[in-house]
């Protein structure tokens, strides 16, 4: 079973990251250009929080507020559910679907080493069942 340290070995850990008091417009213009969907919101070398293209449709756009003079912190995702680099691929999944979020941060140590996303869990998961079935054609195919 492969674990989160074998996904950001092959992606990498490279993670983006937010100031709380960022503000919202300079956070969305960051998503756009990186082509990511979510930032994680750091203080002082700690996760606090995410920041998604949701957080942003939900609680700016929907709401009428000012992304320009809103900060991030005061929509942020606060619940914030991180992971271990020792962490399975399915404990990942099934932390996703239990909270209903697409994004880990991983956290080693207290500091945060790596995100993985719901895309990098299902092309693992899909990469090992690939595996598994081309191992039971070569055995039904050599028996």
């Amino acid at each position: 079973m492969k674990t989160v340290r074998d996904i950001l070995r092959q992606k990498g850990g490279e993670v983006y990251t937010v100031s709380p008091r960022e503000k919202v417009f300079d956070a969305i213009k960051r998503l756009a250009e990186l082509g990511v969907g979510s930032l994680v919101v750091v203080d002082q070398g700690r996760p606090v929080g995410l920041f998604s293209e949701r957080d942003y449709t939900c609680k700016v756009a929907l709401e009428g507020k000012s992304s320009r003079d809103t900060p991030v912190e005061e929509i942020m995702s606060r619940k914030l559910v991180v992971v271990s680099p020792e962490t399975t691929t399915n404990e990942c999944m099934a932390l996703m679907t239990e909270n209903r979020i697409r994004h880990l941060p991983v956290v080693e140590e207290g500091k945060l080493v790596g995100l993985v996303s719901i895309g990098d869990i299902v092309k693992d998961i899909i990469n090992e069942q690939q595996f598994v079935i081309e191992q039971l054609e070569k055995y039904v195919y050599y028996s």
